[in-house]
């Protein structure tokens, strides 16, 4: 602060250097640079407008506002200032925050009678001082305290900023960053700041930043969310790629990286081959991850003794950043036009491999510190479990801790990651009464099902519980070589109700879940059905269980449409379970598949909404009949009535947008729309530009970038762009362009548009029946290079247009139903977001911040839109 000395004069004249405002000595005005300056204390405001600044234990609120006491009028150049009253042992100074702003100092004597109205001494340029009497109410407002958060923000100057923001979280600078552009301004320009957080938030032990990053960027991938791929909405992304420095959905690391064996030939380069050595790929000098082709999951290891890396396993496991490659592969193709020596390409080959081993081995640590973090996480998640497994066992009658894990709400509260208290446990506790019973249920379902296990069963009949001897009885009954008369009342139904579907072109998604809730209303409508042994072991008229179900399934609907056929796969593997809740990643089951999966991952857990408990009964492994199945034996069809409403829904349906499953409540079936969509093309003609007509590459590169960054999938896009050029090409599609034309376009395709993934499946093994849904070039999306080969070798020579039949793509009354859906799904994310700008103005609470991909979904080009840019009506 301002002393006895004044700060630096001009040497050649008696004025001083800065003359514009009170002047502060700082080290620099970067602050983690060496060296010292005088800086010049601005007199504008930090800030226009209130902030809130979260800590742990204390929150600051900061509002601009105007400055607290006045200062007498009579100050100027011709008032005479009184000496200053001698310092005592009585005496100390107070530094405020508005003193430390105009350069003053307040001096208190302890023995004077106007104690409460302290004397301001000026030890500003000219040395005047200023005696300034006040209310000792407004001067007291001027204190910074932890409870009370300073409402003077623009009497802060940079460097007390720089001290506070370096105790908060990462996190809420990021926030500070949105702010105005002076907190922008100091946050960027001060590194300090983001170094001394991350360090007091996650502790001094933590690696440091590593080679690449800026201190704010490091902790952006830290505590930051949402996909960094500037095209992508998506806002919740979490998941950091630690080998690439960057944060990615799902889809956009796929568009983003590549596998060793996606190159195409003439882009894999060998170093430094000869005849005693094969040489070294030129990708191996990236940074390389391993992936099992759709997710990251950890760096490729380093062996340090070596200094290279310390295994090798297949191409597919390894994939790089794309456009690290192509910058590698331009420094080689300018390496090679200087025509180096043998050393010269030595050194520039072992200058990048020792760069890259230094930056794996800092990602491996960062990787391993990473996940330290999670096990800090466990200890939390410990304290918590014993805390409320000791207050359930205080409860009359006491819960023991097997039932209460069976509890969903006691299962997501473990996951907070606070200290638990008893507001918690009386929240929880609510939770967990009502379904008490539920939960003993499937505990003794546990129970059973392991003392009827061989062991147990073969020593002793007698401990073999009741329903495991009942669902033997019933498949002793039911597992015969003739079908028993209830099981063949139950079959010839749904052979009636599978003709009447098939007839009314029931879509392929729907059939069987449709065909099987027209069994039971069917069935539940007649008035006289056959008698039978039940699945709760009565004899009487016949209640229908879960193996009429699975009967009508495998015994009918699989002889009519082979299972392994395209159809087949799209028929019986394409249904989705209700209590997968899940948006980012759903999984499809066959009918059989479904019901064990159900029984494994959900009935074993109750609560709110959670009915799949009723599915927890015990029954035999070891069944003859479905040893022989390829799916074994893990469900208990025979002892399990059949429910009015299937926990299963057609894989057109979002699972996670319905409401909870309940056995008893039916709901209307929504089928698919398959006739209420026309062709996207019906109509429609190209329009041309300066591009010729026979230029198939030049038209196909320009339709594939009017299409980058619209809301559809790849195959969709591919599918337009190639329809476009093919028929500008050929008006009618009376020819088509060699395949040799479509082969060169394919270099370009990544830089014209990265979100066409170049793998795709056989169009032609795809679209026969007699190819298994199983083969490669069905079940499997293959690059481009290999479907090539593909078709020279298989489809060259059996009259198909490659056109039309290369590339496994949607149908054209598809193209139209995902430009409908990618409309109408970005007309909502625009109305939400519109909604929660609107909240935020009318909202008090400035902690509410608009949604970080708030512009871009504003400003994202509809489909439709695009569509008419390229095709005219």
């Amino acid at each position: 602060m301002a002393g006895s000395s004044h700060g630096p004069k001009r040497a050649a004249e008696s004025t001083w250097k800065y003359s514009n405002g009170p002047l502060m000595k700082v080290e620099k005005q970067i602050r983690n640079l060496d060296g010292s300056s005088y800086q010049v204390i601005p007199t504008e405001s930090l800030a226009h407008r209130n902030f809130v600044f979260q800590t742990d234990k204390s929150s600051f609120q900061v509002t601009s506002s105007p400055l607290l006491g006045s200062v007498d009028a009579s100050r100027s150049k011709e008032h005479k200032p009184a000496p200053p009253p001698p310092i005592t042992d009585h005496s100390f100074v107070v530094n405020t925050v508005g003193s430390m702003q105009s350069g003053e100092r307040t001096t208190v004597l302890l023995d004077s009678p106007s104690f409460n109205n302290p004397v301001l001494e000026d030890d500003s340029l000219d040395g005047r001082r200023l005696h300034s009497v006040g209310d000792p109410q407004i001067l007291r407002k001027r204190a910074l305290r932890s409870t009370r958060p300073l409402k003077i923000s623009d009497k802060v100057n940079s460097d007390i900023w720089q001290i506070i923001l370096g105790y908060c979280e990462p996190k809420l600078l990021l926030e500070a960053k949105t702010i105005n552009k002076e907190f922008r301004q100091l946050l960027s320009d001060r590194t300090a700041i983001w170094r001394a957080s991350r360090q007091n938030f996650f502790g001094y032990d933590m690696p440091e930043c590593p080679t690449g990053l800026t201190e704010q960027a490091y902790a952006d991938l830290l505590v930051g969310r949402g996909c960094q791929n500037r095209s992508c909405p998506k806002e919740h992304t979490a998941g950091v790629y630690w080998t690439f420095q960057v944060r990615l959905c799902a889809e956009c690391f796929r568009q983003k990286t590549m596998r060793a064996d996606e190159l195409p030939i003439h882009r894999r380069h060998i170093l430094n081959r000869t005849v005693e050595s094969e040489g070294r790929p030129l990708w191996e000098l990236l940074p390389l991850a391993r992936s099992d082709g759709r997710r990251y999951m950890r760096p490729r290891s380093v062996d340090t003794s070596t200094n290279g890396w310390a295994n090798a396993h297949s191409l597919r496991q390894y994939v790089f950043l794309k456009s690290a490659y192509t910058q590698l592969e331009n420094q080689h193709h300018d390496l090679l036009l200087s025509e180096p020596s043998p050393v010269q390409m030595t050194t520039w080959i072992d200058g990048i491999h020792s760069r890259t081993m230094e930056f794996m081995v800092e990602v491996d640590n960062l990787e391993t510190w990473y996940k330290r973090q999670k096990i800090s996480d466990s200890v939390v998640h410990s304290i918590r479990e014993r805390f409320f497994i000791a207050r359930a066992a205080q409860l009359s009658p006491p819960m023991k801790r097997s039932v209460l894990w069976r509890m969903a709400a006691f299962r997501r509260i473990l996951k907070v990651q606070t200290p638990p208290t008893e507001r918690s446990w009386k929240t929880l506790k609510a939770k967990i009464l009502p379904y008490r019973l539920h939960a003993e249920i499937v505990e003794q379902y546990e129970l059973d099902m392991f003392q009827g296990s061989d062991r147990f069963s073969q020593a002793s009949s007698s401990s073999t519980p009741t329903a495991i001897k009942l669902h033997r009885q019933l498949h002793e009954h039911r597992s015969g070589l003739t079908m028993k008369p209830e099981q063949r009342f139950v079959l010839e139904l749904g052979e009636r109700e599978l003709t009447r579907c098939l007839e009314k072109q029931v879509a392929d998604a729907d059939l069987v879940l449709l065909c099987l809730k027209n069994v039971f209303e069917t069935y539940a409508a007649l008035s006289e059905v056959p008698n039978g042994l039940n699945y709760d072991g009565t004899f009487g008229p016949y209640r229908l269980s879960l193996d009429d179900a699975r009967m009508i399934v495998e015994e009918v609907m699989e002889k009519r449409i082979p299972k392994m056929s395209l159809r087949g796969g799209t028929v019986f593997q394409n249904l989705r379970c209700r209590g997968c809740r899940r948006t980012d990643f759903i999984r499809s089951w066959s009918f059989v598949e479904a019901f064990e999966h159900i029984l494994q991952v959900h009935a074993t857990v109750v609560g709110q909404g959670l009915e799949f408990w009723q599915f927890a009964v015990p029954y035999v492994r070891d069944l003859d009949e479905f040893s022989r199945r390829d799916h074994g034996t893990a469900f208990p069809w025979y002892t399990v009535a059949w429910p009015r409403c299937l926990p299963l829904v057609p894989g057109h349906q979002e699972p996670w947008a319905l409401d909870s499953w309940h056995p008893a409540i039916s709901i209307p079936f929504v089928e698919y729309p398959r006739n209420t969509i026309v062709s996207a093309f019906e109509g429609r003609i190209p329009r041309p530009t300066e591009i010729p007509h026979d230029d198939f590459t030049g038209n196909l590169l320009h339709a594939a970038k009017i299409l980058n960054g619209v809301w559809l999938e790849g195959p969709c896009q591919m599918k337009i762009a190639l329809k476009y050029a093919v028929d500008l090409f050929s008006p009618g599609q009376v020819s088509e362009p060699s395949l040799s034309k479509f082969a060169a376009s394919l270099e370009l395709f990544h830089d014209a548009n990265p979100a066409i993934e170049l793998r795709f499946r056989c169009g032609v093994c795809v679209g026969e029946a007699s190819v298994y849904r199983t083969a490669r070039h069905v079940k499997y999306k293959i690059s481009l290079e290999g479907l090539l080969s593909h078709w020279e070798e298989k489809h060259s020579g059996g009259g198909y247009k490659w056109s039309q039949s290369l590339l496994q793509l949607p149908s054209e009354t598809e193209v139209m139903q995902q430009i409908c859906e990618a409309d109408q799904k970005l007309q909502q994310d625009r109305e939400a977001t519109r909604e929660r700008t609107e909240q935020l103005h009318l909202s008090e609470n400035v902690r509410k911040r608009p949604k970080l991909k708030a512009s871009l979904v504003m400003t994202a080009r509809s489909a439709g839109g695009i569509f008419d840019q390229l095709f005219d009506r």
